[in-house]
């Protein structure tokens, strides 16, 4: 059986899947479930399924340009990523901490 490359996830499909889980939070700051994206070429799908606890930063009373509300940091209770395809599950390099990043982006 010929092995497969590792699977790259891109700063796009990063900050896809974090704009899929914000539109999924059950709250400001609590997101479980599960946020799905395809991959560009349409071959994979990557698929989190996470329950998370988000620390927001509050904005500042004394600085008008604060914009406050802003992601601080993401504790994951429990996640699990998967990327499959036609062939069935492909190994990835997903990083938490790549996710994290792209989600304090938005």
């Amino acid at each position: 059986m010929k092995k497969r490359a590792i699977y790259k996830i891109s700063s796009e499909e990063y900050a896809a899947l974090a704009k899929e889980v914000c539109a999924k939070l059950i709250s400001p700051s609590y997101f479980s479930g599960t946020a799905t994206i395809t991959s560009p070429t349409g071959e994979e799908t990557l698929r989190l399924t996470a329950s998370l606890i988000i620390y927001r930063r509050k904005p500042s009373h004394f600085d008008p340009q604060d914009e406050g509300d802003t992601i601080e940091h993401i504790v994951a209770v429990w996640w699990d990523f998967i990327c499959e395809d036609d062939e069935g599950l492909r190994e990835d390099d997903f990083d938490f901490e790549r996710f994290e990043e792209a989600m304090r982006e938005i």
